[in-house]
This record gives structure tokens, sequence and C-alpha cells, in this order.
């Protein structure tokens, strides 16, 4: 059976963070690395919240080589990856506002 797109995205999350971690000499936890490794859908865990959180405590300076490098697919995917995180909590914020 296929993955569904929520599982392809946990893994593609892991990998992202994986990257990230990797990139400051951050030892990466076991079961991050092992769902960003893994063909098998049963180790997907949720990192969207600590990626965020990583990325956030970056300097301007590792935050440009990490996220910005333009020679780096990854750093590409990340910047993707940041930028629609930033535009989802923007959105999330706005309904909050608007409905509550």
């Amino acid at each position: 059976m296929n993955p569904s797109n929520k599982e392809l995205r946990l893994r593609k999350n892991c990998q992202l963070y994986v990257y990230v971690l990797i990139s400051q000499g951050k030892e990466v936890p076991e079961e991050i690395q092992e769902c960003a490794d893994s063909y098998d859908y049963d180790f997907l865990v949720d990192c969207v919240t600590q990626l965020s959180d990583e990325i956030e405590g970056l300097d301007s300076d590792t935050f440009d080589r990490i996220v910005n490098n333009k020679e780096s697919n990854e750093a590409r995917e990340l910047a993707y990856w940041w930028e629609m995180h930033q535009v989802a909590n923007k959105l999330g914020d706005e309904i909050v506002k608007t409905c509550l």
C-alpha cells in the first residue's frame, strides 16, 4: 500500500530536522533518525514543533548557512518548508482571532 500524504510529510519533516541538527553538529535523536531513514512507515514521528523551534533558535549567520544555502537541495527544501510553516501559523492565528 502506498503511504499517505501525511506519512510522506512526517518522514520529510524528520529528514529536514536531521539536516538542521547535523548542520549544527548536534546529535540526532534515534527515533528521528529512524523516521528519516526508514521506508517502513511504522516509525513515523511528528517533529514539526522541534524542527520549528530549532530553526527559530538559529542566529542569522547560522540561518543563512543552513536555510538560505543556494548550493544545497536540503536547504532549499527547508527554506520552502519554513516559509509554508510561517504562512500556516499566521493563517491559524487569523482564524483564532476571527472565530474566537
